[in-house]
């Protein structure tokens, strides 16, 4: 089973409760949005792990760590990671499933307002 259909049922499986314990009742307003809250975690967190891998904010890492490091420490600071070795897990499972949640919810709208 790949990631995104393995991270899709998680996902469906989340909503679930979070409609039972949060709205007490199985309808389809509550499952819209129980999905919204958790297909847009799901992209947010996608999205983030995306702009960090990319190498966005190394630069400006690595220049402040010179500016508010001192002198005697500089080396401490240069061997030191920057974000994008750091998040380099893959987020396309992430993105995928994110999106099949908001697709899904999407759908679950247009039959809501038939």
């Amino acid at each position: 089973m790949s990631k995104i259909i393995r991270n899709f049922i998680i996902a469906q499986v989340v909503t679930a409760l979070i409609m039972f314990t949060y709205f007490k009742e199985l309808t389809l307003l509550s499952y819209i949005n129980s999905a919204f809250v958790v297909g847009g975690t799901i992209m947010f967190l996608g999205l983030v792990s995306f702009v960090f891998s990319t190498g966005f904010f190394d630069v400006f890492t690595v220049t402040m760590r010179k500016v508010i490091t001192p002198k005697s420490r500089m080396e401490d600071v240069m061997s030191m990671r920057t974000p994008s070795e750091i998040f380099s897990a893959p987020v396309s499972p992430l993105l995928g499933s994110g999106a099949l949640v908001l697709m899904v919810m999407g759908i679950a709208l247009v039959i809501f307002y038939l």
